[in-house]
């Protein structure tokens, strides 16, 4: 297929296909590609999407969407049928990292002016308030849940430099 710069990318679970943010001028969008063909489809229409994650089943793709001064949580089926469901109004700088194995809890990172980059939770099921997870005086970001979900893996500056770090 054609080459093209990508922002962002995220191989569906079945490792057939990959969601990557295509950077255009003045927008952004996501496509899925597939790699086994190498032709890649336009996912989203709107612009100014940040990032996108696959669900653990590849049924579905959260992408954050900026619009200043707030980046708003989305999610759609992956078979690119139904509209884009609102996850989540965020804050300035939301970044969808990973979904919990069971599918009911997504990890987002959001800036914080005074405590840097926090870990959030937001429940896909239910009321979907999220629930602050990790905050600190460092930067945390790029969380990702372990196979069986009870653990979490993540990035900190705490140490002076980016470090990774696991709890549960």
């Amino acid at each position: 297929g054609e080459a093209r710069p990508y922002a962002t990318m995220a191989l569906a679970p079945e490792g057939k296909g990959s969601a990557v943010v295509f950077p255009s001028v003045g927008a952004a969008d996501v496509w899925l590609q597939d790699l086994e063909r190498g032709v890649p489809t336009r996912f989203t229409f709107n612009g100014f999407m940040r990032t996108a994650i696959w669900s653990p089943d590849g049924n579905f793709i959260v992408f954050a969407r900026s619009s200043t001064p707030q980046t708003d949580l989305y999610r759609k089926p992956s078979n690119g049928g139904g509209a884009e469901e609102l996850l989540l109004h965020g804050g300035p700088n939301v970044n969808p990292t990973d979904i919990s194995p069971d599918g009911k809890w997504l990890v987002y990172s959001q800036t914080d002016g005074k405590t840097k980059e926090d870990l959030w939770l937001l429940p896909l099921t239910g009321e979907r308030k999220p629930v602050k997870y990790l905050d600190s005086p460092f930067s945390e970001r790029n969380a990702q849940f372990s196979p069986d979900g009870k653990w979490m893996a993540y990035a900190s500056d705490e140490s002076g430099q980016n470090q990774v770090y696991v709890q549960p």
